[in-house]
């Protein structure tokens, strides 16, 4: 019990200053002095609709997220426009990267100016097979823009977190 305990205490750790800060703000991200509570919450949506897509391996909704001139960066791959994006995700699932894991959102500050907004915020991923562990952690970097009152993705820039040199 104490190597799981031990194991869960980062995500755990997460998840309440998730939840702090989500009462704290009214279950929005970090609020501004521009933009509405409601462009907020729906660019939220946006981004953990993102992580869910990955796990529930839903490429077409996973694509819609992004503008059809969209762009997603990280360490895993690159790709330009909704249909390599979907491509993207497609083949990553197929030589199984995603497998086992469980794709979760962290704390954001989201700052919108009309109907463009930039947001940051961090994320996570869980072991889910191998052992419950966290198996890694990073930034999420976005523009977006709301086209016909939606917002989507305009670009996606996904870092990792540099583990300690220590620790490798």
């Amino acid at each position: 019990m104490k190597t799981i305990w031990r194991a869960a205490a980062p995500v755990v750790g997460v998840l309440a200053g998730a939840v702090a800060t989500g009462l704290l703000l009214g279950g929005n991200a970090t609020a501004t002095e521009s933009g509405s509570t409601g462009d907020r919450f729906a660019i939220r949506e946006v981004m953990d609709r993102h992580q869910m897509y990955i796990d529930l391996k839903d490429a077409d909704s996973y694509a819609d997220l992004y503008a059809k001139d969209g762009h997603y960066r990280s360490p895993f791959g690159s790709a330009d426009g909704r249909n390599e994006i979907k491509a993207m995700f497609i083949d990553l699932a197929e030589k199984g990267f995603t497998q086992g894991k469980r794709h979760m959102s962290g704390p954001a500050m989201i700052e919108v100016s009309g109907t463009t907004a930039t947001a940051r915020s961090w994320y996570w991923v869980a072991e889910t097979e191998a052992e419950h562990a966290v198996y890694a952690t990073g930034t999420y970097t976005d523009k977006l823009r709301k086209v016909n009152g939606e917002w989507e993705i305009v670009q996606r820039v996904q870092t990792l977190d540099e583990l300690a040199p220590e620790s490798q």
